[in-house]
């Protein structure tokens, strides 16, 4: 009778080990499954990762991509203003700088003209990385969506452009007096052209490619890894076609006030000054431009989308592993 009485207890341990096999084996497919289908985009929304970790990997990305585009584009924005100051061609400026780096990197990596720009950058895509993850994270507990509203879009485009137009005419105004041919104060219709200027680039670079990345979608056989991608490399350089000669106007009114002249004539010699510097500033604007909001929006987007990965399987092993431990 005993005999019995331990085979009987022997064999409804075996079933158990193995119903909790076949449940440990069911939970990690399903996991396996929900990983799978749930877009990049969403993925960290739909299970409880920490909220910090995700906002620490958003700073960091940010600050490691804009660290390896800043110094492009310190080069490139001093050879705007010494262009429009007419101290230099485009060529000249961005060769003289290309050496002066050579010569002494560490002194360049030292230097105001480095840290403001890449504050600048480091700065803007920290914040619109930042407050997608807190829009989605809200939305997603308010509404049980793991996307954007247009609300929450709108949100995101207001309160970066904020950030990125501050500190870009703060560094704006430090290049303008530090390379340029004067140190008069800096006009309001500067600030304001510069403004406008920033609301393009912000808008063409951080939610203008979502909306053509569908299109192309709908309208092709591209993925939407592909499309948006595609998406936010044409967009920004695009832009530069209007937002170029802006900023070379609100440069203009800086370096040339003009107050000796008619407000017909001040027009006119400002046409003219646009018409002949028109292909130099927007191409500086379009090879800075590129790595700035293209490929640095293309290397933003991956490196955040594989820290999301990291956090989602995290979790996502974190419950296979205490479902399997309330079996045993």
């Amino acid at each position: 009778m005993n005999i019995q009485n331990e085979d009987n207890k022997s064999l409804h341990d075996d079933r158990q080990l193995m119903a909790t096999s076949t449940s440990v084996m069911e939970s990690r497919n399903a996991a396996s499954t929900i990983h799978g289908n749930i877009p990049s985009f969403a993925k960290a929304s739909l299970l409880p990762s920490d909220l910090v970790a995700k906002l620490a990997g958003d700073v960091i990305v940010a600050c490691g991509v804009t660290l390896g585009i800043a110094p492009f584009m310190s080069i490139i924005d001093k050879s705007i203003v010494q262009n429009a100051a007419g101290t230099h061609t485009i060529v000249q400026s961005c060769a003289e700088s290309i050496s002066t780096i050579f010569r002494n990197p560490v002194s360049f990596v030292k230097s105001p003209m480095f840290l403001m720009m890449w504050g600048v950058y480091a700065a803007t895509y920290s914040s619109v990385n930042c407050l997608k993850t807190i829009v989605e994270h809200q939305e997603t507990r308010n509404n049980d969506s793991a996307s954007i509203s247009s609300t929450g879009k709108f949100g995101v485009l207001a309160m970066t452009t904020a950030v990125n137009s501050t500190t870009t005419m703060m560094k704006d105004n430090f290049y303008a007096r530090q390379f340029g041919t004067t140190t008069a104060k800096m006009p309001l219709i500067t600030y304001g052209l510069w403004g406008l200027r920033d609301c393009m680039v912000i808008g063409s670079s951080f939610i203008l490619p979502e909306y053509m990345s569908n299109t192309l979608q709908q309208n092709s056989d591209l993925d939407k890894k592909t499309a948006l991608q595609i998406s936010q490399l044409t967009c920004p350089i695009a832009t530069q076609l209007v937002a170029g000669p802006i900023q070379l106007l609100g440069l203009d009114f800086y370096n040339r006030p003009l107050a000796d002249l008619s407000y017909k004539a001040a027009v006119l010699e400002r046409l003219k000054f646009q018409y002949a510097n028109f292909t130099s500033i927007v191409g500086a604007r379009i090879a800075r431009i590129a790595p700035a909001y293209g490929i640095g929006g293309v290397g933003n987007t991956h490196f955040r989308d594989m820290w999301r990965d990291y956090l989602q399987e995290r979790d996502l092993n974190g419950l296979v592993e205490s479902k399997a431990k309330l079996h045993l």
